[in-house]
């Protein structure tokens, strides 16, 4: 685990104290602001794999274009369906006339085709029997589950908060000072660092497809405005 990086910036004012006692004797206390911001990380292991795979079709007729990417994304579908522990989904549909500068124009239509799964070697099995049947690999990559950020997130919170105690203590003591209480607070979600997406050549011939996980950073900030004062009696 990295260690966390810590942030912060000091202002100084004069508050007139709230007591009733402080204010019947017309005394100032003199505060000091601190910004602090505190960022818990942990790294964890990529378990969730996602393949993105298409239908595309080509011609001069649309419909003809439509009918055909209906008709082989229902059978992707039906293949899909079969495999356990993948999760799958259609994406975007769309067909569109290329028009261009030599040549006839012609119509181009595709359909995505989305698969989730944390069983890494089903998915891509699957992902080659799609691509035999002619699908395209439009991009594959795996990340981090909702259910590992969610796991992480209490924790790295609970080591957040209490490095940012123990910085503002540090710093308050380094200026003789103590930290009287917290004035604002703001704790962030968790999140995960982002990941360029591979692209793959067109191919309507292939085997299944090979993925290593790798590693994803987990962090959750926190930032607070901490005010210090003289230590008192």
């Amino acid at each position: 685990m990295r260690a966390p990086s810590v942030g912060f910036l000091l202002t100084t004012g004069f508050i007139l104290c709230g007591a009733g006692t402080v204010m019947a004797q017309g005394t100032e206390q003199q505060t000091t602001v601190l910004h602090l911001s505190q960022t818990a990380e942990r790294v964890v292991l990529r378990d969730l794999l996602r393949i993105d795979l298409r239908v595309e079709e080509t011609g001069a007729d649309p419909l003809a274009i439509q009918t055909a990417i209906n008709r082989r994304m229902t059978a992707a579908l039906d293949r899909a369906h079969q495999v356990q522990g993948v999760r799958v989904e259609t994406g975007s549909y769309g067909v569109g006339e290329e028009r261009p500068q030599s040549g006839p124009s012609r119509w181009r239509g595709s359909q995505s085709l989305i698969l989730r799964s944390k069983a890494a070697d089903a998915a891509l099995k699957l992902a080659g029997a799609l691509q035999s049947d002619g699908l395209l690999m439009s991009s594959m990559a795996y990340e981090a589950s909702p259910e590992t950020v969610r796991g992480a997130e209490e924790d790295l919170t609970a080591e957040a908060l209490a490095a940012l105690d123990r910085r503002a203590a540090s710093i308050a003591e380094n200026m003789h000072l103590t930290v009287l209480r917290y004035r604002d607070l703001r704790v962030g979600n968790a999140e995960t660092e982002g990941r360029p997406v591979p692209r793959f050549a067109v191919a309507a011939m292939a085997a299944a497809p090979v993925a290593e996980p790798g590693e994803a950073t987990i962090r959750v900030t926190a930032e607070a405005e901490l005010l210090l004062g003289a230590s008192r009696p």
